[in-house]
Order: structure tokens, then C-alpha cells, then sequence
């Protein structure tokens, strides 16, 4: 076989792989033995059938394997010889090979990795918070469990902030129905008989609204203005100011949980101070796994950013349709329509792009750290990954390894996730990590 490449860009070749008249006339009769040897014929022992019998008899057959052999071998060949770090078969060309022909030409295009020199990856400089809960983080989180556990009673007092309130309520801008201005945004126009949390700060409802329900009773009206800024998420309603007429229909009162032995076995503890020390150690669990992610981010951008190269095109390409799929998928589910999708496919292509471009640099650069390393992905490491997959699906462990055993191409995508995984742990393991307060890391990302 002679092998010649052409040069289609920097990362992309062309191999060219010439197969002469003897090479496909030894094969050819080597199948041909093959096909005698296990062939079974009506009058005739096996391996003993005529030759011409078996070539007419497993013509499409023979044809088959022996255009599957050559090209698995001119593949081999050709990678072997070009010498080149193949990343992805794009194309193939040929592999219509007659028995007897006097010679065939393979052509396989290739998107190769690029070749460059590894920077220092050991010793990088990064900072991180550090994992200490405040007291105001304490008692935000304490206050978020209780409430999400309080009873809403029906009362008959005035509402206090953070009791519900069932309320209707009507906007206009001068004599005009706010409903009638924006169709698609009914929580600003006209509303009966929903729920608000009286004074709350969070709420994404009119502001004017929600202020005004704390001091009013079931039965009670009143006619309150709204603002709205110039850069007003809805354009309509843009430096414009609203009149909005509320009735209050009923006030439930919050009434907090106690935090009896009732309520701390729901926490599996027995003492309110072993629940108050259990969201401490969430809160800085929490905290702990940020810092992870946010060392694994430095890293990735101070390697990518010293790395000047050229990535295939077929990498990014795929990276960024599978980004693609997964961005519809998550606006479809949030409620996105197909026509806001349509609106603005060009941003979010360009968005998907862009991701794309960083995940294959990353990804190629850890591939040859990890090669550099010799980190290699084992079994364990499998398993702790299909057992982590298993717990965040709520699958069966064994119904994820069938799956992998019957897609090799799910399965080589875990086992490079789990390598770059490996890979990033050490580098956090090599690196020089400080930690510093929380207003000093802001500072510094300022700065």
C-alpha cells in the first residue's frame, strides 16, 4: 500500500491510500479459502465445494469482507504512516472494491489534533473564599426551612409581611387596560384572585401591589401607582407610570413550625442545637463544593489562556450542536415557543459557538496533560461514575451498564469525561491554592 497526505488546513488532512492488483488478489483469494473452508452445499462436504460454486454462491458475501478488510487495513496503514494524531474520521472515500481488480484508491479525511508545547500546569496560582457561614447566612437558610414547613391559617386581622394574601387587582395606564397593552405578560395587567406574600421583597409581581397589602384586610380596597423604569424588562410599560385597583379577598397568617422532637426527627437529630449545627455543615458543604468548581475554572482558564491553536472542525461542530440541543431543550421546558426559539437561533448559535470553542480547547489540553501524567481511567473509576449517574437519575446502577454496553459510543464519552475529571483533580492537587476572605475575592475579581 502506498500512502501520500494532502494538506486540506491545519487541522484537516487528506490520506491517500493506493492498493495494487496483487494486494487485492491475495486477499480476495485468501476470502475465498475462508468461504470454502466453512461454506455448506447441498452434495458436497464441507471445504470441499468447487471454487467457481462458492464464488457464485457468496459473490455479494465475499465482495463484502473484502472491501471491509482492505479499508480496515488502508486505515491502519495510512494512520501508520502519515504519523498523524488522528482526532476524528470525517470522511471516507472508495471502499468499492471488485475481486479482481486491478488496483483501488482509499481516500480518508482526517481532523487531527493540533501539536503544541504544554505550559507549566503544575504550581498554578489560584484563590478561593473561604468556606465559612456568617451568621446572616445561618439565619437565612433557618428562616427559608421554617417557612417552607409553616401553616397559612385564615385570619381575620390585618395581613403582616409574610402572610398570603388572596387579592385581585387591575392595571390601567390612564384609561387603558394594562391586559389590553401586553397579552403575555398577564401577572402586570389584570389578576383574580392569585396569591402574594404581603411585603415581600422577592416577589415578582408589581412591587406596588405587594407593598400595599401589608396593613389590609379581607374585603378591604384600595388604588395604588407603579413606576416602571425606563429599562423595564416589558418595553411597553417602559417609563411609564400604572394605576392599580387591588381588593383583598383573604389574609392567611404565617405560623411557623415549632421545633418540638416532632419537627428534629424529620432532621434525624434530637436537639434543636445538632438540627442548627447540621445547616451550618450544609452551608459550608455547599460552600466547600463552589470552591472546588471555582478551582477547576481558574485552572482551565489559565491553561486555555496560554494555549494559542487551531481545534478540528468537527470537534466544534459537534460540541456545539450537542450545546445546541440542550439550550432548546432547557427554553422549551421553561416554556419557550418554537417562533422565540426561531427569533433568536443567531444568538444562540453564536452563544453555542463560542461554548463549543472553549470545552474542545479544554479538552484537548487536559487529554495531553493526562497523557503526560500517564492518568488513565480504571474500572473503580467507572463504577464510583455510574454509581454517581445512577444516584442523580435515580436509575438502577445495572440498567446504566447495559446501556453502555450496548452504546460504545456512550460509553467512550463517560470514560474521556471521568479522564478529564481525574485530570483536573490533579491539577487542584498540584496547584497553589489560597484562601482568602470573601470580600477580598471580590475585590480581587473587580480589580
Amino acid at each position: 500500500m502506498k500512502v501520500t497526505v494532502e494538506d486540506v488546513n491545519d487541522t484537516r488532512k487528506k490520506v491517500h491510500v493506493s492498493i495494487d492488483a496483487d494486494e487485492i488478489a491475495a486477499e480476495s483469494k485468501s476470502l475465498l479459502g475462508q468461504f470454502a473452508k466453512n461454506a455448506k452445499l447441498p452434495g458436497f462436504r464441507p471445504g470441499k465445494a468447487p471454487v467457481n460454486l462458492i464464488q457464485g454462491k457468496f459473490k455479494n458475501e465475499i465482495k463484502s469482507e473484502l472491501n471491509r478488510k482492505l479499508t480496515g487495513d488502508a486505515y491502519q496503514q495510512g494512520v501508520k504512516e502519515s504519523g498523524l494524531d488522528v482526532y476524528a474520521v470525517v470522511e471516507m472515500d472508495g471502499g468499492d472494491i471488485e475481486p479482481g481488480a486491478p488496483g483501488a484508491e482509499l481516500s480518508f479525511t482526517f481532523d487531527i489534533r493540533p501539536t503544541f508545547e504544554l505550559p507549566e500546569y503544575k504550581g498554578v496560582d489560584i484563590s478561593v473564599p473561604k468556606a465559612e457561614v456568617t451568621e446572616d447566612e445561618f439565619r437565612q437558610t433557618k428562616d427559608y426551612i421554617l417557612n417552607q414547613r409553616a401553616e397559612y391559617n385564615v385570619c381575620e386581622k390585618a395581613a403582616e409581611k409574610g402572610d398570603y394574601v388572596k387579592v385581585s387587582y387591575e392595571g390601567k395606564i390612564g384609561d387603558e387596560l394594562i391586559a389590553d397593552i401586553v397579552e403575555d405578560k398577564k401577572i402586570y395587567g389584570t389578576q383574580t384572585n392569585t396569591w402574594e406574600q404581603a411585603g415581600d421583597e422577592h416577589s415578582p409581581g408589581v412591587r406596588a401591589v405587594v407593598d400595599a397589602l401589608v396593613g389590609m384586610s379581607a374585603g378591604d380596597k384600595k388604588d395604588v401607582e407603579q413606576s416602571f423604569a425606563e429599562d423595564f424588562e416589558v418595553e411597553a410599560l417602559q417609563g411609564k407610570t400604572a394605576t392599580y385597583s387591588l381588593e383583598v379577598h383573604e389574609v392567611r397568617e404565617k405560623k411557623l413550625p415549632e421545633m418540638d422532637e416532632e419537627f428534629l426527627k424529620g432532621f434525624q437529630v434530637e436537639t434543636v442545637e445538632a438540627w442548627e449545627e447540621r445547616i451550618k455543615q450544609d452551608i459550608k458543604n455547599q460552600k466547600l463544593q463552589q470552591a472546588h468548581g471555582e478551582k477547576r475554572n481558574q485552572l482551565i482558564e489559565h491553561l486555555t489562556g496560554l494555549i494559542d491553536i487551531k481545534l478540528p472542525e468537527s470537534a466544534i461542530n459537534n460540541e456545539r450542536e450537542a450545546i445546541l440541543r440542550q439550550h432548546v431543550q432547557q427554553a422549551m421546558q421553561q416554556g419557550a415557543s418554537e417562533e422565540q426559539l426561531e427569533e433568536h437561533k443567531e444568538s444562540l448559535f453564536a452563544q453555542a459557538g463560542d461554548a463549543a470553542v472553549k470545552r474542545v480547547k479544554t479538552q484537548i489540553v487536559l487529554g495531553r496533560i493526562a497523557e503526560a501524567e500517564k492518568i488513565n481511567v480504571e474500572n473503580e473509576d467507572l463504577q464510583r461514575a455510574i454509581m454517581n449517574q445512577a444516584m442523580q437519575t435515580r436509575t438502577q446502577p445495572d440498567k446504566i451498564v447495559k446501556e453502555l454496553q450496548k452504546n460504545q459510543d456512550q460509553l467512550r464519552e463517560l470514560q474521556r469525561a471521568v479522564l478529564f475529571e481525574k485530570t483536573l483533580d490533579f491539577l487542584i492537587e498540584q496547584a497553589n491554592v489560597t484562601e482568602v476572605e470573601p470580600e477580598a475575592e471580590a475585590a480581587t475579581a473587580e480589580a
